[in-house]
């Protein structure tokens, strides 16, 4: 059947795509293959970075094959330029069906459309995007904010929180003073005031629309400095501002021989996950293919595909390119824009020069310290040691993009799990409108229906918790899923777990002989309920801050710990409360429930922890449908049949004319029709009635004595004692 689907998308994308196409820029022969796209749309994209990815990835590719790291392969490499969506479909069904080559995986620069990505995974092509290594900007940019003497007051924009924590952590150091940090993420900040200096973070785009935003209100006395996070090369800054890039490589029609390694911090982008392809492929044919198959048979037979994360720094890089030689070389540059005939570096930007920007300052990533280039006058100022800033923790604000668009996911398993939650949902609230008529109606009802009410809650809090795990969401909407999911699944549980648990530690115990006298105190039920869900509360705290990393690590499994423990406390109680009949036999469905939940937990929890990220929200929401179905089905559907043929025979016994009048304890409970308990302990009665009467233990031995006591002293009571009353115990329905 998958197969089958995968034929029909390949059929579509011939026919949809077979006019796209995608310029090929460069290429290296190999036995194995890796491919890189590059978005290179006309009038969109900076031609510089483009060249040096190009340059960077080039070279990577026959640094590792002189080094001989897959030997006897050889690496090949295919590098593709594209504008259009189009390009991308059309590029990636090439790559399939090639033949020659064994496609490794692909590596893309720009954000690949989502339905991109899922036409790559029906293909079964892994694709890894370049990695942006920013925290070497950030440094460049609090020395130069150090060394130029922009210390007071400064304003940092950035897009994300990570950089702004890096700046913040870096600025320390220096002694700088931040008084306002703007987080803008997609939405760049419009038309406000904004103090001098300022320092800001951003893509190339990210740049320019800013500038837009901020063209009536930019004066030349301004102080900022741009950094762009993408190691693009700006054009038409405003003058007397600042620009930190890497060095790039001049732009040229295309690159089809190698090159000597530029060295700049761009390369580190493209070789790593170049590198990481590499180190896989290395590994898996060093554990699993021997010398007698050949080796490109042998990966098209076995691998299959699953790659694993590789943790490679920039040092880390260098030395397996073994390059360290070059360790000084690797620098970002500091330019500033200014009317300046001296070394000036004009820049073509839409066949039109912009003005001269004039290199000042060179950073080395590795070696942390910043350099002059020429003889530019640094700002030394004498700097007051008794001056103590106390805006470094300056509350983030935050400009995001007011549009709201969340929309289901389309994946199949989605709308599997959401109609059976609405189905769920829907008999939840079937069972509570009969609960509250009865309520209403005064029907006999054993035990207090609060704790009924409130598992009836807590399962439904179960059924919608599938809901952040099946919308998608924007920037906006971002943080408020991220805290949903993780709360949404351990709080549901721990309310579940932590009802059950309570009710069934006091069942266990109310079930014996003279025990409590049969009798469960709320207030007590309620203290140990809340206890118990309150631990788990105060370990989901944790999530605030880092709820990304949740689902990423064994986080996750370690804040379901509580809940798997509450669970096998649960499952240890059972054969304490199995036989107990109060409130409908609970005790008998609460063990049913109680062990299927355990056999779930069993299947979805370690597949969970095994299985490939794509594959978690599903068995997330599987254990939680699972769970909350198993109670609904083992708990509330048997109790409402149960009251309601005791409310059935209640009303045909109320009907039927009286025999005789009550002439004993139990002819009085069986009679009443005041709400009492359901289960009554005719021991314990008959053995605090003796005590009442004053009657020795010899007495009470005595057959007679214990089974119809004399009670001098109430007359009212006349006690017959033809039978010798039962003395198990009575269950009411």
């Amino acid at each position: 059947m998958c197969n089958m689907y995968n034929q029909f998308l390949v059929t579509i994308a011939i026919i949809l795509f077979k006019n796209a196409s995608g310029e090929k820029s460069a290429e290296v022969k190999g036995d194995v293959k890796i491919a890189l796209l590059l978005d290179n749309c006309v009038n969109s994209s900076d031609p510089y970075r483009i060249q040096s990815l190009i340059a960077s990835s080039v070279s990577t590719t026959d640094r590792i094959n002189l080094l001989e790291t897959l030997a006897p392969l050889k690496l090949g490499l295919s590098v593709h330029e594209i504008c259009s969506e189009s390009d991308y479909y059309k590029t990636i069904f090439d790559l399939y069906m090639q033949e020659d080559d064994y496609l490794i995986g692909i590596i893309y620069d720009k954000e690949l459309p989502e339905k991109v990505l899922k036409f790559s995974s029906v293909l079964d092509i892994w694709t890894t995007p370049t990695t942006k290594f920013s925290h070497y900007l950030v440094k460049a940019s609090v020395q130069f904010l150090s060394v130029i003497g922009w210390i007071d007051n400064v304003t940092v924009v950035a897009p994300d929180e990570k950089i702004m924590n890096e700046f913040y952590a870096q600025s320390k150091r220096e002694d700088i003073c931040i008084t306002e940090c703007i987080i803008f993420e997609d939405t760049c900040p419009q038309t406000m005031n904004i103090s001098s200096p300022i320092v800001f973070f951003g893509t190339l785009n990210h740049i320019y629309q800013f500038l837009k935003n901020q063209e009536f209100q930019w004066t030349d006395d301004q102080e900022a400095l741009f950094v762009p996070l993408d190691g693009s090369m700006p054009t038409d800054l405003p003058l007397n501002s600042y620009v930190i890039i890497p060095p790039h490589v001049t732009p040229t029609k295309a690159i089809s021989i190698s090159e000597n390694i530029l060295p700049t911090p761009i390369l580190f982008e493209v070789a790593k996950p170049i590198l990481a392809y590499t180190k896989n492929i290395e590994k898996f044919i060093t554990d699993n293919c021997n010398e007698t198959i050949y080796k490109i048979n042998c990966l098209r037979s076995r691998f299959h595909k699953k790659y694993h994360s590789v943790f490679l720094t920039a040092s880390g890089i260098m030395e397996s390119l073994r390059i360290e030689p070059l360790r000084q070389s690797f620098v970002y540059n500091i330019y500033k824009v200014e009317n300046d005939t001296m070394n000036p570096i004009m820049i073509i930007s839409n066949n039109t020069f912009s003005q001269p920007m004039t290199k000042i300052f060179s950073y080395s990533i590795f070696d942390h310290n910043i350099s002059s280039t020429r003889n530019f006058e640094i700002n030394n100022m004498t700097r007051n040691t008794e001056r103590k800033c106390v805006s470094y923790n300056a509350k983030p604000r935050y400009i995001l993009d007011d549009s709201l668009d969340i929309n289901f996911r389309s994946e199949s398993w989605v709308y599997a799990f959401l109609s059976l939650s609405l189905l769920g949902v829907v008999f939840c609230i079937s069972i509570l409108i009969f609960l509250l008529v009865c309520i209403y109606r005064k029907d006999i009802l054993e035990g207090n229906p609060v704790l009924t009410l409130a598992l009836l809650l807590a399962i439904m809090i179960l059924f919608c918790s599938v809901l952040p795990f099946s919308l998608e969401h924007n920037i906006t909407s971002r943080i408020p899923f991220c805290l949903a999911k993780p709360l949404a699944v351990t709080l549901g549980y721990a309310f579940v777990f932590s009802l059950l648990l309570s009710r069934c530690i006091l069942l266990a115990t109310a079930s014996k002989e003279i025990g409590f006298m049969s009798h469960i105190a709320g207030p007590v039920q309620s203290f140990l309920c809340l206890f118990i869900f309150g631990v788990q509360a105060a370990l989901s705290l944790q999530v605030i801050g880092r709820c990304h990393e949740i689902f990423r690590n064994g986080s996750f499994v370690y804040l379901m710990s509580y809940n798997v423990m509450l669970l096998l406390l649960l499952l240890c109680l059972c054969p304490l409360i199995y036989k107990c009949q109060r409130n409908y036999r609970e005790g008998k469905y609460f063990t049913i429930g109680i062990i299927l939940t355990t056999c779930l937990w069993s299947v979805w929890l370690p597949l969970y922890t095994l299985l490939e990220d794509e594959w978690r929200d599903p068995m997330l929401c599987f254990g939680l449908v699972g769970t909350a179905g198993i109670f609904l089905g083992t708990v509330f559907i048997p109790r409402t049949y149960l009251m309601t043929i005791a409310a059935a025979r209640d009303k045909i016994a109320s009907t039927l004319p009286s025999m005789a009048t009550a002439t004993s304890t139990m002819d009085i409970y069986r009679a009443n029709n005041h709400p009492i308990y359901d289960c009554v302990n005719v021991a314990a009665i008959n053995a605090v009635t003796v005590a009442r009467a004053g009657i020795t233990a010899t007495s009470m031995q005595h057959p007679d004595l214990y089974s119809c006591p004399a009670l001098p002293d109430d007359e009212e009571f006349d006690f017959r004692c033809d039978t010798p009353p039962c003395t198990d115990k009575v269950t009411k329905f």
